[in-house]
């Protein structure tokens, strides 16, 4: 029984200069012996405790392996693991850790659960190769309790409405969406948001923002630019700001939100939608027609255009 997947996959990289990878490990079948998820927090069974405890001792019994990020749900887990360089045979203790962890558990689940078999072969390991992947990664893990309750209780929000129609919209266009489409509602009032990328105090935007935000307005961005972003992230952290999304590429079938707009999503009031089907490559060009189309949108109804530079 192989559980060395991962050469394959990374053969390419060194993992003697170090690694961060996201691990993901389920049971077999799926069944859910781990606890239940009751308002986005994971209750743990007895064995699901037991499986936390043993994730959480994988650097003590294995020198060289840190732990970050980490979750037990009720069908499966999800934790980070850190390499640091200069390890010898990084592969291997990665695989010895994750055999020793299976195989404790394992046991475990025979004398609590008489369960001979607890988890799927091998396990699944995606490598982490920048800051901005890692950060994901933790969000991920972070809210992987509200996702596994939304997909059990509130399917809307991860469903792709196609084609998403609106008066907004260009008939001769087709749009799609995930969220909730009645902020494109026409007497509903959005303001289309662009921020330039020679802006370097965003204070004053993120102020004036937040007035159009008490006024009840929607903001309407792809969400770029520095200075976009950096009001993207404060709109998810206020309750009451409503948000809408242009991807400035297509909607794939398999298109999942970010973890950080889960809550926003089961608040309803995020709405992500992308236009057309064939992929764009990004470019400048590109990127000034994603924002006249999102002022056409913003104009087609009640609304205005916030451009700072």
């Amino acid at each position: 029984m192989s559980e060395i997947h991962y050469y394959r996959r990374f053969k390419g990289y060194d993992y003697g200069q170090g690694a961060s990878l996201f691990i993901s490990i389920s049971t077999a079948p799926r069944e859910n012996c781990f606890g239940a998820v009751k308002e986005a927090s994971v209750h743990l069974s007895p064995l699901g405790e037991e499986v936390l405890a043993s994730i959480q001792a994988i650097p003590r019994f294995n020198p060289g392996v840190y732990l970050f990020g980490h979750v037990v749900m009720p069908n499966h887990t999800h934790f980070r693991l850190y390499l640091p360089p200069n390890l010898t045979n990084p592969l291997a203790i990665l695989g010895r850790s994750i055999r020793r962890f299976k195989s404790y558990t394992t046991n475990l689940a025979r004398k609590m659960l008489g369960k001979d078999h607890l988890w799927q072969q091998g396990y699944h390991d995606r490598l982490c190769l920048n800051s901005r992947f890692i950060e994901a990664v933790e969000r991920y893990i972070v809210y992987n309790p509200l996702k596994y309750e939304l997909f059990q209780n509130q399917a809307r929000c991860f469903h792709i409405e196609e084609p998403l129609n609106s008066p907004r919209f260009d008939p001769s266009d087709y749009w799609k969406g995930i969220g909730n489409p009645a902020l494109l509602e026409v007497n509903t009032p959005i303001a289309a948001l662009r921020v330039s990328r020679s802006i370097t105090d965003f204070r004053p935007v993120l102020k004036d923002i937040s007035s159009f935000i008490r006024q009840g307005y929607v903001i309407l961005s792809g969400f770029i630019s520095p200075g976009e972003m950096a009001v993207r992230d404060m709109l998810l952290g206020f309750p009451h700001a409503k948000i809408i999304l242009v991807l400035a590429d297509i909607m794939p079938c398999d298109y999942k939100p970010d973890s950080r707009y889960l809550i926003p999503l089961q608040e309803g009031r995020f709405l992500v939608i992308a236009r057309g089907n064939a992929p764009d490559e990004f470019s400048r060009q590109g990127c000034l027609q994603l924002n006249e189309e999102i002022i056409e949108i913003a104009k087609a109804g009640q609304g205005t255009c916030l451009y700072y530079q």
